[in-house]
């Protein structure tokens, strides 16, 4: 895309990328195609000015994975569980780890789940018998769920996968998007008197949460007991207590409910190699916010100096650009707007989604709509998309720029690390910004996806410790 000039305009985050390739499972989204060498999809590639791509060298997808092995070590074969533990251990053994104790694992560990609870898929880790985190695979074997649930009308409640497929034939039924439901205080889903009627938020989210404990106790063996979650910042309390009653409706105890931006930073402050002060920028890019946040991790502590969300900076904003070009150009050919369709529009959505983490992967993509029995294949390049996209970067590092502002922190050589968070931050052009805006390598180790609910765990654990202390 150019400018009215007509001259090429500078990509101000172009550059090499070392770290384009994008994780998951590499196998293409079922809503996406990918176009052969010299074939045509039915419709040109101009999608928001975009080439065909064809002949694109995508770069980088052989980047290596340099992700450590589950579970946090200091030293040899001590499994340590929060960040204060480190701090405790490493000042009593005088910065060596011999002799000194940490609080019985066993006990903090048992029946301990921390739960990743996000608008687009859901993340549940736990602490495995050898004392290591990992994260729990639900009934399709995926490590993570899509928050979609669907209530059929023969009293059957469908959650991830299932419920993504169904939802499109009756969207009336349907929850795509778990924290508006939650955040909307006159949320009612009509799933129809099989199901009890109307259903609020809570109810909602007690069949997620009831779905994903169970899914721990096929893969365990073992009942979950204790809960820690994870909230986004502009979840207000009445918010969490939504979250709150769900989890006791299912017979579990809430441990607790931390910021999302605080979890993500968890696992990066176990890693540290000292007690020396450390100050992070976490970049939690979301289906349903981007959440900044400057922490500081010393002496085994972490405070979040300053933190910020911006929810029309989402990675769903990410998605509307494809969904919202797709169906122009449906419109163009055949006269119709699959966005003012329910069915179709929920479908459509979906699709763009997958289209968005594909062009993670692939150079381009071909994106199929269908709208009243019409379909229409759109393509998509990666660089064209990023193009389009321009205007999400560019609020995404003014939202940096505010949050290191109000964290005290003078520039970017002030902070010692980036954290990323959240399946949207994979998105190459993110990084790229990260990176340039930054000058910071960026943190690798625990995946984005998984970050929050592994912080959600280790801090679960760490918070089970102090509710047992007497002074508490």
């Amino acid at each position: 895309m150019t400018p009215s000039g007509g001259s090429e305009q500078e990509d101000p985050f172009a550059g090499d990328d070392p770290l384009d390739a994008a994780g998951g499972s590499g196998d293409s989204p079922a809503a996406v195609e990918q176009p052969t060498a010299g074939e045509e999809a039915s419709d040109d590639f101009d999608a928001l000015g975009f080439d065909t791509g064809f002949g694109m060298d995508p770069g980088g997808l052989g980047d290596e994975d340099d992700t450590p092995p589950g579970g946090i070590y200091i030293g040899e074969d001590v499994s340590v569980l929060d960040a204060a533990s480190i701090g405790r251990a490493l000042a009593e053994a005088d910065g060596t780890t011999e002799d000194y104790s940490l609080p019985d694992m066993g006990e903090l560990a048992e029946g301990l789940v921390g739960i990743d609870l996000g608008a687009a898929v859901a993340v549940v880790a736990v602490f495995n018998k050898d004392g290591k985190h990992e994260i729990v695979p639900n009934a399709d074997d995926d490590l993570n769920t899509p928050v979609q649930l669907f209530f059929d009308d023969d009293g059957e409640r469908l959650v991830g996968r299932e419920a993504r497929e169904m939802a499109p034939s009756a969207p009336q039924r349907a929850v795509l998007d778990l924290k508006a439901a939650i955040t909307d205080e006159g949320f009612r889903l009509e799933a129809g008197e099989e199901h009890g009627g109307a259903l609020a938020a809570e109810d909602v989210v007690t069949v997620l949460i009831e779905r994903l404990l169970a899914d721990v106790r096929e893969h365990t063996g073992e009942a979950p007991t204790h809960v820690a979650l994870a909230a986004p910042l502009w979840f207000e309390e009445r918010h969490r207590e939504v979250l709150r009653r769900a989890v006791e409706r299912v017979g579990a105890t809430l441990v607790g409910i931390t910021d999302e931006a605080l979890a993500a930073a968890v696992p990066y402050s176990l890693r540290l190699p000292d007690l020396n002060e450390r100050r992070a920028l976490v970049f939690d890019l979301g289906h349903a916010a981007l959440s900044v946040a400057v922490v500081r991790c010393a002496a085994g502590d972490i405070e979040v100096l300053a933190q910020a969300s911006e929810q029309e900076l989402g990675s769903h904003a990410w998605d509307e650009l494809l969904a919202r070009e797709a169906a122009r150009k449906f419109e163009q050919k055949y006269g119709l707007n699959p966005l003012e369709d329910p069915a179709a529009a929920f479908d459509l959505r979906l699709r763009a989604e997958d289209a968005k983490k594909a062009l993670s992967q692939r150079a381009q993509v071909t994106l199929v709509a269908s709208c009243q029995g019409k379909t229409l294949k759109v393509g998509f390049s990666r660089q064209g998309f990023e193009e389009a996209a321009r205007p999400l970067l560019e609020g995404a590092r003014a939202l940096m720029e505010r949050v290191r502002d109000e964290a005290g922190v003078g520039s970017w050589e002030e902070l010692d690390a980036v954290i990323m968070a959240g399946g949207g931050s994979r998105t190459p052009a993110v990084r790229r910004m990260l990176a340039k805006t930054t000058g910071k390598t960026i943190e690798r180790g625990i995946s984005p996806e998984d970050g929050v609910a592994v912080g959600s765990l280790y801090w679960g654990a760490g918070e089970r410790h102090r509710q047992s202390r007497p002074d508490v």
